[in-house]
């Protein structure tokens, strides 16, 4: 894709929240994350300002899908999410409870994209 900047942002083992088709989301709690770095400042200020980001998702089988990525503030803790068309990533990736997974990021022509790799 000719990526550049390529960054762990997490590596967390999945659970039910994660896979639950009526939440559709993946969360990426602060407390686990490799590096806050992966962020612009202008991407970071737009997640601050409670707005969605629709960026690009590469998943395990190396299907690329447009994914929206948020910040969610949930009392004292706050965490990212990879929403909205999450539930059809779960299922073509065949992702289970107890899998573990890592989130890369990586620009491409300055847009922010992200690799799901099972492990």
């Amino acid at each position: 894709m000719g990526g550049k900047g390529v960054v762990l942002v997490i590596q967390k083992t999945i659970f039910y929240s994660d896979i639950n088709l009526t939440a559709n989301h993946f969360s990426i709690p602060f407390s686990q994350i490799k590096t806050h770095d992966f962020l612009n400042e202008a991407e970071a200020k737009e997640l601050t300002g409670k707005t969605p980001m629709q960026e690009w998702l590469l998943d395990p089988s190396m299907k690329g899908t447009s994914i929206t990525f948020n910040k969610w503030v949930m009392g004292s803790s706050s965490l990212y999410v990879l929403t909205n068309t999450w539930n059809p990533v779960v299922k073509n990736n065949q992702l289970k409870k107890g899998d573990m997974v890592q989130i890369w990021s990586f620009q491409v022509n300055s847009l922010l994209c992200f690799a799901l790799v099972k492990l």
